[in-house]
Parts: structure tokens; C-alpha cells; sequence
């Protein structure tokens, strides 16, 4: 009796080699970065952390998420983080003692134990939701099915996300001592000649990828927050050279820009009740225009507030001193 053993292909074993040390990579910067003593390292550590999380996305077939992640949970991140930093003295260390350890490894845990609880509530024959997105697919405006979901069959998320980033600038114009917000596109903060020779190189390139990354959202990777995020980088490149508008100007679109994507997104939303209809209804036969007017206000709306979070610290702190 011949026995036949299935051997593995290279291939596959080289899938869980990467997977492995994916998520071995993945527990030591966390680990480093939570107890790293030093504040910058930490910062530099966390960095890195978001870079191997965006290839973790791409691992799991999730490119929009890793894209969101890199251009968000890293590049924007890291960067209000950066400049918050300089604010600390020199060499600054943080304390690491045993009760921010034993937070640390409880929020570890409760999540991973929520996270199996709902694995073990999942029901026995799981729903095909990719069938179901895929059958309606048609009447969503639009064939990509990750934009189909955010912007049309669970648009309500979305424009809570927009009113959270609303929310976190206006909590950082609150701390404001003289309740002066949206007045940070003057000023020069970096007096770099090689930095605004490469400005005129950059900026191009950044525009034309974030209308890009804007206009693929429709079919395939890509969307408002991450074409937002490169447009936030391209303010802030700006505002590092010295390049600014008219202070009353800069003022009005300010506070324009970053309510027109919020607006915007609430009376469409609320429109379709007027025919009648429930909250975010589109009408089928303008549904792809409506979602790519929503996904350009949002665009410019992320940027702004993104821009305007980071612009915000320097005001502060320059009135602070």
C-alpha cells in the first residue's frame, strides 16, 4: 500500500515565512515603542510600525486600508507628532514604569478577548456578504465595492468619520487661549532655499496624485481620505516655505473648506428625505454623480483640517511664547 504525502510548494512556504515575520515584526515595534524611554525613538519606532502595518494591509488583499494607513495612520501622524515634539526638551525621556506596562498589556488583551468573543458569536453559516455587495454593485454609482460601501450602502460611517476629524479641530481650537482658529496659512516656519526649489518639483506631482487618487476611488483603491492626505502634504509643504495667501483670504477659505465636504455630504444626505425617502438615498440614475461631487468636497474638506491640525500647534505655541 503506497502512501502519498502532499508536499508544499516553495511558494507557499515562503508566504508563511513572510506572514511570520510579519507579525513578529509587528509585536517587537510595538513592544519598542511602548517602552522605549526615549520620546523620539518611541516616535521613530511608532513610525515604522505604521509602515509594516501598510504592508500587513497589502498581505491581507486590503489595499484601500493600506493605503488609508499610510497616508493617514503614518505619513499625517507621524508628522502633527513630529511637530509636536519639538515642543518637549531636548533628549526628552518618557517614564516608563509598571502601571503604563500593565495598561498597555490589559488593552492588549480585552481586545484580543472581544475580538475572539466575536469570532465565537459568528453565526454557522456566515453570510455572503461579497455576493450580496456584488448583486447590488450596479445601482451603487459606482464599481469599485470598498467606495460602494463607504459612500453609498454605509454612507452614514463615513459622514460620522468627517464629523469626528470636524470635532478634533475644533477641540484643538478650543484649547486656543485668544479663540483665534483658522488663521495659520501665514507665516513662513522653514527658511530652506533647497526645501522650496524641491517645493516646485513636489507640488505638481502631489496635486495631479491626489486628483488621482480621488478619481481611481470609483474603481479601484483609492478615495477622499487618502487623496485628502496627500493634499494636507502638499498644504503643509507650502506653509513650510512661507508660501501664503492674503490673511483675510486665507481666513474665508478656512473656514469654507473645512465645513463644505461635512455640508455638502449632510444635504444630499438628508435631501432624498424630502422625496420621501430614507436617510442617504441617492436616485439611481444619479448616484455616481453625487458620490464623486461628495468625494471632491471631502477631498478638499480632509486636506484643509489636516492641514489646519498641524498648522494650529505652531499658532499656539508661537502665542505661548
Amino acid at each position: 500500500m503506497r502512501v502519498i504525502t502532499r508536499q508544499r510548494s516553495p511558494c507557499h512556504r515562503n508566504r508563511r515565512m513572510i506572514d511570520l515575520l510579519l507579525v513578529c515584526g509587528l509585536w517587537s515595534l510595538a513592544l519598542t515603542t511602548l517602552l522605549t524611554p526615549n520620546a523620539f525613538r518611541a516616535l521613530v519606532f511608532f513610525i515604522l510600525l505604521g509602515l509594516l502595518l501598510t504592508l500587513v494591509w497589502i498581505r491581507l488583499d486590503a489595499p484601500d486600508i493600506a493605503l488609508a494607513e499610510a497616508a493617514l495612520g503614518t505619513g499625517i501622524t507621524g508628522v502633527l507628532l513630529l511637530d509636536t515634539l519639538k515642543q518637549q526638551p531636548q533628549h526628552a525621556l518618557l517614564c516608563v514604569h509598571r502601571t503604563r506596562i500593565f495598561w498597555a498589556v490589559f488593552s492588549g488583551l480585552s481586545l484580543t478577548l472581544a475580538l475572539s468573543w466575536a469570532l465565537l458569536q459568528a453565526p454557522a453559516m456566515p453570510i455572503a456578504l461579497d455576493q450580496t455587495l456584488t448583486a447590488q454593485l450596479d445601482a451603487s454609482g459606482v464599481s469599485h465595492p470598498i467606495t460602494a460601501v463607504l459612500l453609498n450602502f454605509r454612507a452614514y460611517d463615513t459622514l460620522l468619520e468627517i464629523g469626528v476629524l470636524l470635532l478634533a479641530l475644533f477641540a484643538g481650537q478650543g484649547l486656543h487661549e485668544r479663540q483665534h482658529p483658522l488663521e495659520q496659512l501665514s507665516g513662513a516656519q522653514l527658511h530652506n532655499p533647497f526645501l522650496r526649489a524641491s517645493l516646485a518639483l513636489w507640488l505638481p506631482g502631489m496635486l495631479l496624485l491626489a486628483t488621482y487618487l480621488l478619481w481611481a476611488g470609483a474603481h479601484q483603491p483609492g478615495g477622499a481620505f487618502q487623496a485628502g492626505a496627500v493634499l494636507a502634504a502638499a498644504f503643509i509643504l507650502m506653509h513650510l516655505c512661507g508660501l501664503a495667501l492674503d490673511a483675510q483670504v486665507s481666513q474665508h477659505l478656512l473656514r469654507i473648506g473645512v465645513l463644505v465636504g461635512f455640508v455638502l455630504f449632510l444635504v444630499v444626505a438628508s435631501s432624498s428625505m424630502l422625496a420621501g425617502q430614507t436617510l442617504l438615498t441617492y436616485p439611481s440614475a444619479w448616484a455616481g454623480e453625487l458620490i464623486l461631487l461628495i468625494e471632491l468636497a471631502l477631498t478638499f474638506s480632509i486636506g484643509l483640517i489636516l492641514f489646519s491640525l498641524f498648522t494650529l500647534n505652531h499658532q499656539m505655541r508661537k502665542e505661548s511664547a
